[in-house]
C-alpha cells in the first residue's frame, strides 16, 4: 500500500504560513502515515533539497516538484524523478518571471529552510504570478526533462484549466490532471477515473501545517517512486 500526496506547500509558497517548514512538514506527514509527498511552491523549488533529506530520515520518498503559473494564470504541478532535473527547470522558470519584488506586508514571506530546518534565506522576487511562458511551452519544458504535467484543480473558479481556458485539451500531453480535494471527496472521485482521457487524482494543496496528512490518496500497490505510482495511476480502471 502507498498512502501519497502530490501537491504540498512550504513557507516558500507566500500564501503558505511561516511554519511551512520542510521538517515540519514531513513530521506530520509521518504522523499521518504517507509514504510519498511532492514539495510543490509556487514558481519556486528552493526547499526541496532539505525537504528530501527530512524524508530520507523519516522513510518518506520527497518527489522534487514545483506549481507552475503560466502566462494564462493557470497553475501546473511539475514533478520530476530527479532533483537535478528540477534544478535545470528551474533556471527556465526564473529568467521567465515577471521583474518586481515580493511584498512581504502584503503577499506573506518567502522563507528559505536549511538541513537543520532553521530560515536561512528569504525569497525576494514575486514568484506567485504568471510566468512569460505559455501552457504549452511548460508542458513541452517539463517533459523535456523527463517531468511528469499535471494541471492542479481542474474546476477551481481560479487558477485553473476551466477558469482561464474553459475547456481541458484532450490532446495537450497531461500525465494526469488533478482534482480538489474537496470536490474529490464531495463527488465521489476515485483513482482510475478519467476526464478528457486523462487519469485523474487529488492533493491536499496543503499551505497550512495542520492540513498535512489531513487528505490523501492511496493505492494498494507498493510504489518506491514517482515512475510506478504514475504507472499504477495510468493503468487502473
Amino acid at each position: 500500500m502507498t498512502r501519497f500526496d502530490l501537491h504540498i506547500h512550504t513557507a516558500l509558497s507566500a500564501c503558505a504560513e511561516n511554519i511551512m517548514s520542510p521538517g515540519q512538514i514531513l513530521s506530520k506527514a509521518k504522523e499521518a502515515g504517507l509514504g510519498m509527498i511532492a514539495i510543490t511552491d509556487h514558481n519556486a523549488s528552493a526547499n526541496v533539497s532539505a525537504s528530501i533529506q527530512f524524508g530520507k530520515k523519516l522513510g518518506i520518498k520527497v518527489i522534487p516538484g514545483i506549481e507552475v503559473t503560466t502566462l494564462e494564470e493557470v497553475h501546473i504541478l511539475g514533478l520530476f524523478e530527479n532533483p537535478d532535473e528540477l534544478e535545470d527547470f528551474q533556471k527556465l522558470v526564473d529568467s521567465a518571471l515577471p521583474p518586481g519584488k515580493n511584498i512581504a506586508e502584503i503577499s506573506g514571506h518567502q522563507l528559505i529552510f536549511d538541513f537543520s530546518d532553521e530560515i536561512i534565506d528569504m525569497d525576494e522576487n514575486i514568484r506567485n504570478i504568471g510566468l512569460s511562458l505559455p501552457g504549452d511551452r511548460i508542458v513541452s519544458e517539463i517533459k523535456k526533462r523527463n517531468g511528469y504535467v499535471i494541471p492542479a484543480h481542474i474546476h477551481k473558479r481560479v487558477y485553473s484549466l476551466i477558469s482561464q481556458l474553459g475547456f481541458i485539451d484532450p490532446n495537450a500531453g497531461f500525465d494526469a490532471v488533478e482534482i480538489a480535494a474537496p470536490m474529490w471527496s464531495r463527488d465521489g472521485f476515485k483513482i482510475g477515473q478519467r476526464i478528457e482521457g486523462y487519469p485523474v487524482i487529488s492533493g491536499s494543496d496543503s499551505h497550512f501545517l495542520e492540513s498535512v496528512g489531513h487528505f490523501h490518496m492511496e493505492i494498494p500497490e507498493t510504489a518506491d517512486n514517482l515512475k510506478d505510482l504514475m504507472e499504477i495511476i495510468k493503468r487502473k480502471k
